[in-house]
């Protein structure tokens, strides 16, 4: 029988395969059961996104022989624990670490982490076992750092148009609000905020303020509040709660009334099953998930605003 290979014009007849070949490819294929225990202690932190570490460990000796000795039955009191230390602030917070002796991490995006397990309980020390290296986050959006040759030199704005037709509507948006950010010396993202949400907006850094565009984005195309709090800075946490106990109305529809009045953004459905929850799913770069992937669909379209400077002028008076 004729085999194809694909890209090419070239034809061939596949030979036949030895039995003996057979017999050895079939006893490859069956699948070996990996071990359940590794020699030596051992632990690794992986950055996968920018919201997400992945940690794994193995221990050589069980931790809570050693503490029975030294504890006796105070050592009943002691769990096993993940410290998670953001090594710019020293901010720690401790999590019970998996029986499956591997886990997912939320974390915020542009800083370096460390994690130690070891044995903690209420009220005494925390009996540190091993500590990791060190993994930084990636920034969670676009970076403003821009090529300085005109070549290579494209406007937010116009970024932001590419986005939208290549299918990116959710991160068109995201960089939309930076632009009008910039043009507004980061004013546009704070009254956007302040119109959605009713509550006093805190003072952020470039960070924050990019997971606050992050936020709305997120917001905008159906993610939860519960989800998207989880993976917060304290103070935007702390904004968004407060936020949906002040408005009456804190949905996505609500929030793109605002970009509409303040920006003058609309949304088009493109097919008839965006209105679909699926859809918004996956028109949104969803800020929560391990292995969440943008690929590029266009149930949507952006009409963007024109960044005029009398409108933009206008959105920077809302914050004085």
């Amino acid at each position: 029988m004729p085999l194809f290979f694909p890209g090419s014009s070239e034809q061939t007849v596949k030979p036949p395969i030895p039995s003996a070949v057979v017999d050895k490819l079939a006893e490859l294929s069956t699948d070996e059961p990996l071990p359940d225990v590794y020699p030596g202690d051992r632990i690794r932190l992986l950055a996968q996104s920018p919201r997400k570490l992945y940690l794994y460990w193995g221990l050589d000796k069980n931790p809570y022989e050693t503490l029975e000795r030294a504890f006796g039955p105070q050592a009943a009191r002691y769990s096993l624990v993940l410290r998670v230390i953001k090594t710019e602030t020293n901010e720690e917070t401790l999590h019970l670490a998996s029986p499956t002796k591997s886990q997912w991490l939320d974390v915020q995006p542009g800083f370096t982490y460390r994690v130690d397990l070891g044995l903690y309980a209420p009220g005494r020390a925390f009996i540190r076992l091993l500590s990791s290296n060190t993994a930084q986050t990636p920034r969670s959006g676009v970076a403003r750092e821009a090529d300085t040759e005109p070549l290579w030199n494209i406007s937010a704005e116009n970024f932001a148009r590419v986005l939208d037709e290549a299918g990116y509507v959710s991160d068109a948006l995201e960089v939309t609000l930076e632009a009008v950010d910039e043009a507004t010396d980061d004013a546009a993202t704070r009254a956007i905020a302040q119109a959605f949400g009713g509550a006093k907006v805190p003072l952020m850094t470039e960070e924050e303020l990019a997971e606050m565009r992050a936020l709305l984005t997120a917001l905008a195309f159906g993610s939860s509040f519960e989800s998207a709090r989880e993976v917060l800075s304290p103070s935007l946490a702390n904004w968004l709660t407060e936020a949906q106990s002040v408005s009456q109305r804190f949905d996505g529809a609500r929030l793109f009334e605002v970009l509409h009045a303040l920006l003058g953004l609309e949304l088009s459905r493109l097919h008839p099953e965006a209105a679909s929850e699926a859809a918004m799913r996956r028109a949104a770069r969803v800020i929560v998930g391990a292995s969440e992937v943008n690929l590029p669909a266009r149930p949507f379209h952006l009409w963007l605003p024109s960044m005029n400077l009398g409108g933009l002028k206008k959105i920077g008076s809302l914050t004085h």
